[in-house]
């Protein structure tokens, strides 16, 4: 009977920590993702009326995560996309085709939903936007809501 319960502790505790880690079915609130996980990719300029914000975190390996940060409102949603994973230079999200002329954006439009992707260098961060709502935005607002995001990104010992 011991032995079982061993077992059976083990397996909860493996499940709890891939539910924790693997997934984002855990909500978190926005303002502690930097201690969690030493990213912080909060906007400054949010123009929709969202009702709720929140954040989920996905480990992608050692001192790799991603984090999204969610507002979402009756119609309209925005993702914030923030990851210390360096995607390949042929990811199609880096397409020549998909560069915002005169700027370091690349932005796709996928059957309504809106994607706004980027690096920050000094901070070794990939971020993106994703927007999906009834109306689309511009690129500019896109753009301008990018720009009011200060990205942090810190390593964790």
């Amino acid at each position: 009977m011991k032995k079982l319960w061993k077992y059976l502790l083990l397996g909860v505790g493996v499940l709890l920590i891939w539910l924790f880690f693997y997934t984002d079915l855990i909500k978190y609130p926005v303002s502690l993702t930097d201690m969690m996980v030493g990213i912080k990719a909060e906007p400054n300029h949010i123009p929709i009326d969202y009702e709720e914000s929140y954040a989920t975190i996905r480990s992608c390996g050692k001192r790799c995560d991603n984090l999204n940060i969610i507002y979402e409102g009756s119609k309209e949603r925005l993702v914030v996309i923030a990851t210390n994973y360096v995607s390949w230079a042929d990811d199609p999200k880096w397409g020549k085709n998909t560069i915002v002329p005169g700027t370091n954006y690349y932005y796709q439009n996928n059957d309504g939903k809106q994607l706004l992707f980027w690096k920050d260098e000094k901070e070794e961060l990939e971020l993106g936007l994703e927007y999906t709502g009834e109306k689309s935005l511009p690129k500019e607002e896109l753009i301008k809501i990018a720009k009011s995001i200060k990205a942090e990104g810190k390593q964790l010992d």
